[in-house]
């Protein structure tokens, strides 16, 4: 061992790692906040005024001082001071601006721990001090005119500094939780302006880097906040630059025209928006004097860039600069949040199902561990009966404990066996044989009736794990189902609105979203008109329009409300395809109830079901059966779950028997999504079925077990793709297996589907069991079901 080296606590490498590149990214940021900084003073320190004053470097730098750290005004006082410099020869009264610069810097170090408002009472009267002892002294005017102009630059750099000083608050709050208003985004469109303003004098081949800087600018703000931000955006920076120029009427005009325009074709998209800009800039160029100023290959240049920017940078700044949708989008982050909360609760609550179930099944081992005790017990008991009282116990359980132990536990294996048999050492030395042989039968009858309780109540208990597990994957289903996004649609919902208001159609309320398949819904709340189809005639027309899509009202139509006068509708895309159905049904002979039960329509999801479940055996007894399976999968799709959660939910109930009289059921589902045309046939128990398409027939055939019989379901499942004019056919036992030998056998129907040219649902539904009941010599030996469908494209 080494002494005298040092030992480091253990520490994670990775972690270590991790706050070295959040260090460096730390200093980095800094690094490029500082570099911004200085060059924003530079620029604005170079803004001129018409009368060769240059105000703006000096209201800039004390705005910094007043929001930032003292490494931040340095730099930027640095800035500003180079700004000046570059001024040489161009700005009046320059040494003064040096000075006052110089002042502040200094100022910013003494007066930093003293409030705020005190610190700018006394920098705003240094300058103003400052100013007019130069004006006394080095420029030599007399003291009403010194008095006059210094007091008019301190004017103009108070409110200045107001604008950049609340700018500044402003940009600061950017990629956080702020909503911006239209006044901090003009005073940081206003900010913006200085700076592009500070790069005049600048040209490439005559192009001014300025205007197109300027026109790229008006163009991105009006595009990404609309015509009201991207004209006053406009106005300000063509006063900015008008400024430093003899023609302010014609840079406000020009650039608050680009930002208008920019902003008004905004929804016709970027393209739209470049093209109308270039088309009013060409019309200004043309029918008015701004041809010294600006060039029209200025305003292409600028195009181009504001067209080479990607969408999804403007996507971006939108969702930061525009409040209601900034604050859409915290909504959404608070929706998801809470369904979080939810999700987890329901998992834990399937955690909690889950570890009952385990509990239950350790209990039923238990009852098996305890079998080894119950013999011995049962022998005690035996001879606390017979032998407590007897002389000879003390030769049998003493002398003889191995022989007579062993002689009692054969004869109770031998009456619980229903054997009568005395074992030979009980019939040579036991003297109350008869009455061992009565308290023999006694307890071996009161043990199996005891056991078939316990083993009953075993089996219950095993039963009840089961169920209690089926019952937590079911809620871990469902919390799947639940975790599905619904995406709000506010810019429809605002469209909408919009064009709602415009055609003057009173409206409550209207929410709009996109369902889990990515498919739009509009819920409308309006008042009640009186049977006037309101919303048919005029609202939908309207909303086709703003949509784009091609719109129906649901199959809920228009739900009434007495008490508030008001009616709620809602409008879906309305679906690609349409189904005809048609059902046909005969009970057994001899029987007034039919054991099959069917369901068929269409789905709050856009999905069209169609169930046959045949109860085994025949008359109400199976109907009843069937019919619970029919009911409570229709609940369960209704309320928007997923088919086989609906059927796995559903084998967990028929599993649980009461009685051995009780029976399972077969179930054949289909569900065909009406937007994609596609289908899924999901069977358990249940016989083949078919599609026709003209003279091809395409068989659908399963080999499994009814629900209920199994744990968990035996479920098979078949997609399939339709087309228009399909013919779908779904048929119970009863028609297909019309006798015991044609059991399974699918060649009949198969031949006659593809002989037969009906197309019609109800036509080639009654020729199926008027076919079915022929074949078997015109008696029904079962019941019979079937369920004709024809599939229909819309559009």
């Amino acid at each position: 061992m080494q002494y005298g080296v040092e030992l480091f606590p253990y520490q994670r490498i990775k972690k270590m790692k991790n706050e070295e590149k959040k260090q460096k990214f730390q200093e980095l940021s800094d690094v490029l906040k500082i570099i911004s900084y200085f060059v924003a003073a530079f620029l604005v320190g170079r803004v001129l005024m018409v009368n060769l004053m240059a105000p703006f470097g000096i209201a800039y730098l004390i705005a910094i001082i007043v929001s930032e750290n003292n490494k931040v005004s340095l730099v930027s006082g640095i800035g500003t001071l180079l700004g000046y410099v570059s001024l040489y020869n161009n700005v009046k009264n320059l040494p003064v601006y040096f000075i006052v610069t110089a002042t502040l810097l200094v100022l910013n170090y003494i007066l930093k721990n003293i409030e705020q408002k005190k610190k700018l009472l006394l920098i705003f009267f240094s300058i103003f001090l400052e100013f007019l002892l130069y004006k006394l002294l080095i420029v030599k005017l007399s003291l009403a005119i010194g008095f006059l102009t210094s007091f008019f630059e301190i004017t103009c750099i108070f409110p200045l500094y107001f604008i950049i000083h609340y700018s500044i608050i402003c940009f600061k709050e950017l990629k956080t939780r702020h909503l911006y208003t239209n006044e901090e985004i003009i005073s940081m469109a206003v900010t913006a302006s200085l700076i592009i303003a500070g790069t005049w004098g600048t040209s490439i081949h005559g192009v001014s880097i300025r205007n197109v800087i300027a026109l790229t600018f008006v163009l991105i703000l009006g595009y990404v906040k609309g015509s009201s931000a991207g004209a006053a955006a406009g106005v300000a920076m063509g006063t900015i630059i008008g400024v430093t120029s003899n023609d302010m009427i014609t840079s406000i005009g020009v650039y608050g025209l680009c930002g208008l325009i920019s902003g008004i074709f905004r929804e016709t998209g970027k393209w739209m928006s470049g093209l109308a800009y270039i088309v009013a800039f060409a019309v200004l160029k043309m029918y008015s004097d701004i041809g010294v100023q600006f060039k029209i290959i200025e305003s292409i240049i600028s195009c181009a860039v504001f067209l080479a920017i990607p969408q999804k940078i403007y996507r971006k700044l939108e969702l930061e600069l525009d409040w209601q949708k900034k604050q859409e989008c915290f909504k959404d982050n608070y929706v998801d949040k809470v369904k979080d909360i939810l999700i987890g609760k329901l998992n834990s609550f399937s955690d909690v199902l889950l570890n009952m179930s385990k509990v239950l099944e350790k209990l039923a081992d238990n009852d098996k561990l305890e079998m080894k005790s119950k013999s011995s017990a049962l022998i005690e008991n035996l001879a606390d009966r017979v032998c407590s009282t007897c002389n000879m116990k003390s030769m049998c359980w003493k002398r003889e404990t191995f022989y007579t132990y062993n002689a009692f536990s054969e004869l109770i294996g031998n009456y619980q066996e229903n054997k009568k048999d005395v074992p030979y050492e009980l019939e040579r030395k036991c003297t109350k044989r008869s009455v061992l042989i009565k308290n023999t039968e006694d307890i071996v009858n009161g043990y199996i009736i005891n056991e078939m309780w316990r083993n009953r109540l075993s089996e219950c208990r095993e039963l009840l794990a089961h169920q209690i597990e089926n019952m937590a994957n079911s809620v871990t289903e469902i919390v799947k189902e639940f975790d599905d996004n619904i995406k709000f649609n506010t810019d429809t919902e605002n469209n909408i609105r919009r064009v709602l208001n415009k055609n003057n159609i009173q409206y409550r309320d209207i929410f709009c979203f996109n369902n889990k398949n990515d498919r739009l819904v509009v819920k409308l709340s309006m008042e009640a008109c009186g049977g006037e189809q309101l919303c048919i005639k005029k609202v939908l027309p309207l909303i086709n329009e703003v949509t784009g899509k091609c719109m129906c009202v649901s199959d809920d139509g228009c739900n009434l409300n007495p008490l508030m006068n008001g009616c709620n509708v809602t409008f879906e895309e309305t679906p690609k395809y349409h189904v005809a159905s048609y059902v046909s049904t005969e009970c057994k002979n001899g029987e007034k109830h039919n054991g099959d039960t069917y369901s068929f329509g269409k789905l709050p999801d856009g999905t069209y079901m169609t169930i046959i479940s045949d109860g085994m055996g025949s008359g109400p007894q199976a109907g009843r059966e069937s019919g619970a399976a029919v009911e409570l999968i229709e609940k369960f799709a209704k309320a928007g779950f997923n088919k086989l959660t609906a059927i796995n939910t559903i084998n967990s109930i028929m599993t649980i028997k009461f009685s051995e009289n009780e029976k399972f059921s077969t179930l054949d589902l289909s569900s065909m999504d009406l937007y994609e045309g596609e289908i899924d046939f999901m069977k358990v128990g249940s016989v083949a079925s078919f599609i026709k398409r003209g003279d091809e027939v395409e068989v659908i055939s399963s080999k499994t077990l009814p629900i209920g019989v199994l744990d968990k379901p035996d479920v098979d499942i078949t997609k399939k793709k339709l087309k228009n004019g399909d013919i779908v056919i779904m048929l119970s036992d009863g028609v297909l297996d019309y006798e015991s030998e044609a059991a399974g056998k699918v060649d009949w129907i198969v031949e006659f589907l593809k002989n037969s040219k009906n197309t019609d649902p109800r036509d080639l539904c009654e020729n199926i069991i008027n076919k079915a009941k022929e074949l078997s010599g015109g008696k029904v030996k079962d019941d019979m079901t079937a369920i004709v469908q024809k599939v229909y494209n819309l559009y």
